[in-house]
């Protein structure tokens, strides 16, 4: 296998985005040389250098945008892949279309990490030779249609290089988070997300105005659509010295392994990522029983897991965390061990270059 294109239309930075640029540089290390296609402005163009991963610029306006077609067919036509990695929906039918434009098709693998109602038999089944998805209750949620052929869908979970982790965790935190988080509490609960409505953000405000949680420092870490609406809910409620809004954490393990708990309170999520690296460092992790979250965390063996939504559930859920240390801490040692068995990069690794074959 010479080479694979990944592509990202995205201009944000997400779990999603983080894990392709790892499997990129993972792939480089096997000898297997990657190349990213994304806008020039995107986030994760930005941060790619970082990971020794060469990036070619694509507009990606649209799913049906001309001059990204036939930008996507040139580079196709130049590295000759083995196979093309799609990631967001403008990328991925670009590269559909541009791969059958070229006389030699390379293999075409879409990642999905959302879907939104029934999905389409037909984008499944034809545009593309497999989907990856991140979860066993995604796949279900796509095979909900039976039309859609099972074979083209695989789990392929995020992979995470614990040693890396390891030692990011013992770095300094980002200049700006620490200065920032003199003047908080010093017990930190800390929610890495894009900040959109169904990471839960809006549920933490609920429960800590309205609860007794008010010696504990809430760190928001992401950025997103929902900014705004989170620092006048912030406001509204006097929660000025109780919520951090971190932005872009650049070192999330410093500040996983400075915090007493690390919490998910997503609406929805296929998979989710934060909860794991938490759990691989050994950090309690507070998270909702919903998508494929409880495939990562086991409700009262490895972390709490809370009904989504649920202000109430998951105000006595944080208090009880809070008071019972011990337990929790003996919580994370379990899921230290479970998820670094279950989801070392150089196994995920493996399981993808048989997909990409």
């Amino acid at each position: 296998m010479a080479n694979i294109l990944f592509t990202e239309s995205s201009p944000n930075l997400g779990g999603q985005e983080l894990q392709l640029l790892e499997q990129a540089r993972g792939l480089a290390d096997r000898g297997i040389e990657a190349q990213l296609a994304c806008p020039s402005a995107s986030r994760i163009a930005a941060l790619a250098p970082e990971f020794g991963v060469p990036v070619s610029p694509v507009a990606f306006r649209n799913s049906l945008h001309p001059p990204s077609v036939l930008r996507v067919r040139k580079l196709i036509a130049q590295l000759r892949p083995a196979a093309v990695v799609c990631h967001s929906g403008h990328d991925a039918d670009v590269c559909a279309l541009a791969a059958r434009l070229v006389s030699r098709r390379p293999r075409l693998i879409r990642v999905r990490t959302y879907q939104h109602g029934l999905p389409h038999a037909w984008t499944y089944n034809r545009l593309f030779d497999r989907t990856l998805v991140p979860s066993e209750e995604m796949r279900t949620r796509l095979l909900a249609n039976p039309r859609v052929r099972a074979e083209r869908i695989a789990v392929l979970r995020p992979g995470i290089a614990f040693a890396a982790l390891d030692a990011r965790s013992r770095q300094p935190l980002d200049e700006n988070v620490e200065k920032a988080l003199a003047g908080f509490p010093a017990r930190r609960v800390t929610h890495a997300a894009m900040l959109r409505a169904e990471k839960g953000h809006l549920l933490m405000l609920e429960v800590l105005a309205r609860s007794r949680l008010r010696d504990v420092c809430y760190v928001v870490a992401g950025e997103g659509e929902m900014a705004q609406v989170l620092r006048s809910k912030v406001k509204a409620y006097g929660l000025e010295e109780n919520v951090l809004f971190a932005g872009l954490v650049r070192n999330l393990p410093a500040l996983y392994a400075r915090s007493e708990l690390v919490v998910m309170p997503s609406t929805y999520e296929p998979l989710g990522m934060s909860q794991i690296e938490a759990l691989g460092l050994g950090v309690p992790v507070v998270a909702s029983r919903v998508g494929g979250i409880p495939e990562t965390v086991e409700d009262r063996r490895t972390g709490l897991l809370v009904a989504p939504g649920e202000r109430d559930a998951w105000a006595e859920a944080l208090a009880w965390a809070l008071e019972h240390r011990e337990e929790m801490r003996a919580f994370a040692a379990a899921g230290r061990a479970d998820v670094r068995q279950r989801f070392e990069l150089k196994n995920i690794l493996d399981q993808l270059v048989v997909h990409l074959a």
